[in-house]
């Protein structure tokens, strides 16, 4: 369901307005400070979720900006694509600097710090997408973060979330998010088409591509392993693929997803065993298996006796 909030310094008290903005802020990306140019600073936020995607609209006076690197998994598993709606910034990260003009776009991950300075009203669309799915459309994020999307190759991605954020809110749809994702996704890696192309002139062989999509899976998995609802239709809906695709990934493996979950679950099970005297229950909540009698036929299964035996024969 879409939910849409709005927010602006001129509904709170002159002397509360800067605490207010750097709450709501951090809220809506990450650790946010923001240091006014002038003792009059304002600012206004509309901010709408999509499912797993957060666009926002921001404006704001004169100002630097800080953002501080996540401190928490969840913050770091996202990413920001970042529009320059109007006006202009400069932008540092690693104290290395780059300017944003009208239309242009950035990318930005919030596990890393960055400031933005700007001397005049600006106004910033920001879309906030799950890392993974994000890179398992337009690759390494890391060689991107940072890169400057010119406005002519932003102008569709741009156009359509401006779209959006004028349009009421649609009619409750279970769906709704779902195509409104693949949608997003697919102007995204439309956008970065070009930016990739120029950033590795040499194209990837189908292996490495294959390669590339393997690791991003299996990272995918190992971060969610005590997650009970791991499974190829939630590894497919986070990463923005097919059901059918993901299983191609780990066919490449010789194995099928859900073999491959089980089994590293079990690698994981068998490593909290022998790290200390833990309780079965909590080995068994910590690897995501919601039943206990198929945690012990699997690992049965697996190292050959059961679990207590395994711990025992480890003292």
């Amino acid at each position: 369901m879409t939910t849409t909030e709005r927010f602006s310094t001129a509904d709170v008290e002159p002397s509360e307005r800067l605490a207010f903005w750097n709450r709501i802020a951090s809220q809506t990306y990450a650790k946010h400070v923001v240091e006014p140019r002038s003792a009059a600073f304002g600012g206004s936020l509309l901010r709408r979720s999509y499912g797993d995607l957060c666009l926002t609209q921001v404006t704001t006076t004169p100002a630097v900006l800080r953002h501080e690197m996540a401190d928490s998994p969840c913050e770091s598993e996202h990413a920001l694509l970042s529009i320059q709606d109007a006006g202009s910034c400069e932008r540092w990260r690693d104290g290395t600097p780059s300017r944003l003009t009208e239309g242009s776009l950035a990318l930005n991950m919030l596990s890393f710090t960055r400031t933005i300075s700007f001397e005049e009203p600006i106004r910033f669309i920001i879309l906030k997408v799950p890392a993974a799915r994000l890179a398992a459309r337009i690759g390494d994020l890391g060689t991107l973060e940072g890169l400057r999307v010119e406005a002519e190759d932003a102008a569709m991605l741009a156009g359509f979330l401006r779209t959006l954020l004028g349009c009421d809110e649609p009619a409750t749809d279970p769906g709704w998010n779902t195509a409104l994702g693949d949608v997003v996704f697919d102007l995204i890696a439309l956008t970065y088409r070009r930016v990739v192309s120029a950033a590795h002139p040499h194209p990837a062989t189908r292996a490495e591509s294959g390669e590339r999509w393997r690791r991003t899976v299996r990272e995918f998995v190992d971060h969610h392993l005590g997650d009970p609802e791991l499974s190829p239709a939630m590894i497919a809906h986070r990463l923005g693929v097919t059901p059918r695709y993901v299983q191609m990934g780990f066919a490449g493996m010789a194995t099928t997803a859900s073999a491959y979950i089980v089994a590293r679950r079990l690698e994981l099970a068998a490593r909290l065993l022998s790290s200390g005297d833990r309780p079965i229950s909590e080995v068994v909540f910590r690897a995501g298996f919601g039943d206990l009698s198929y945690f012990y036929r699997c690992f049965r299964k697996r190292f050959g006796v059961s679990p207590k035996r395994y711990a025992a024969q480890l003292r």
